[in-house]
């Protein structure tokens, strides 16, 4: 049988489908191809990333093994960084309070001692051929609590301790022969010796740490046997002259001591209180001394930049005894002891005389910037 030829032939309405039919199986074609290229490039970018990191991990050979410079004590010690690296190591500091040697891949990184509170810190610099890595070195700053205040004694002999805190070493000294002080167990053992001088003494044990510095006050005293007895009583801010008086102490029927300067020229008395811990006097306004051709007379407290007096009894001034080798004498210098307010200060203690009624008559005695010496 023979084959038959057909001719197929379509009419125009048929192949314009046709045609539009190919063009959207082409254009389809095409976004995926566009998708496909794009996906293609990201993966590429993608492995280029991984690549680039992997050649930058190689790259760099050092690797640090362990180290124990991190956390390095505040007195001056030894720590160490051990490396891998596939050629030899140098390693240099940035920093002139530590330095570093080299020993096979062992650095040794030595510190001194750290005289601040603060941490400090540096960096260690390693290199490998042309490879560079860096490694911190932490110091600790150094710590110091004492828990010392001024000491007031009595004269007899005595040993106390002060203990501390420190994580660097402590030194103690005093200048005076007198005491004694040393460090031993976290603590400051202090050694005072009797006071027969009679009179009373201070002096300081000084102590230090790295940058702190500090000291602790220390007095003997005894009133009865240092400061009881003749003194003069001057005007330190004016060149009058001295007046003799004595502090005298009293004990009432139950036991209780009370304290008085009492004028040798005058039938006066000043009531006058000591602290028997510190040995601070105080005279007070509006306390009676005595009388004078039949006048009151009270203590009155002046204030001389405001030209105003004071009567109130909380008002006051005080002083500090302290011993001057040079002179060979005790001296208190007063001083406002705060208590009278609105921007005043007491200067100067005068003694008044009042009549009955209240009325000032006039000042017998006064003593601008008083000073007590003995």
């Amino acid at each position: 049988m023979k084959s038959e030829k057909y001719k197929i032939r379509f009419s125009p309405k048929t192949l314009t489908c046709i045609f539009h039919f190919s063009f959207k199986k082409v254009n389809v074609m095409k976004k995926i191809l566009h998708t496909f290229l794009i996906m293609l490039s990201l993966l590429a970018l993608s492995s280029c990333s991984d690549n680039g990191e992997s050649e930058y991990t190689l790259t760099n050979s050092i690797r640090i093994v362990s180290q124990t410079v991190s956390d390095m004590s505040v007195k001056a010690s030894e720590g160490t960084i051990i490396v891998d690296a596939p050629s030899p190591i140098d390693a240099t500091s940035t920093s002139n309070w530590f330095s570093t040697s080299v020993n096979a891949n062992t650095i040794t990184v030595k510190t001194t001692d750290n005289l601040n509170i603060e941490y400090r810190s540096g960096k260690v610099i390693i290199k490998s051929g042309n490879d560079v890595a860096e490694v911190a070195v932490i110091q600790k700053g150094s710590i110091i609590s004492v828990d010392a205040k001024d000491m007031f004694l009595n004269d007899e002999d005595t040993t106390f301790v002060v203990p501390y805190n420190c994580n660097i070493d402590l030194k103690c000294q005093t200048k005076e022969k007198w005491i004694t002080c040393k460090t031993e167990a976290e603590a400051l053992h202090i050694t005072v010796e009797e006071n027969t001088t009679g009179h009373l003494r201070n002096g300081f044990v000084y102590y230090e740490t790295g940058s702190t510095k500090d000291s602790i006050f220390i007095q003997q005293c005894d009133i009865e046997r240092d400061l009881l007895g003749e003194m003069l009583l001057i005007s330190g801010a004016e060149e009058t002259a001295p007046v003799s008086v004595e502090l005298i102490s009293e004990t009432d029927t139950v036991g209780n001591v009370s304290y008085a300067l009492a004028f040798s020229d005058y039938d006066l008395s000043i009531p006058v209180s000591i602290d028997e811990n510190t040995c601070i006097i105080t005279i007070n306004a509006g306390q009676k001394v005595g009388t004078f051709q039949g006048h009151s007379v009270y203590t009155v407290l002046y204030d001389d930049f405001t030209n105003d007096i004071n009567l109130e009894k909380q008002v006051g001034m005080s002083a500090r005894f302290f011993y001057n080798e040079e002179d060979n004498a005790t001296y208190a210098v007063f001083e406002d002891n705060g208590k009278w307010g609105n921007n005043h200060a007491a200067s100067s203690i005068k003694l008044c005389a009042y009549d009955k009624q209240g009325n000032l008559i006039g000042s017998l005695l006064e003593f601008c910037v008083p000073i007590l010496i003995k």
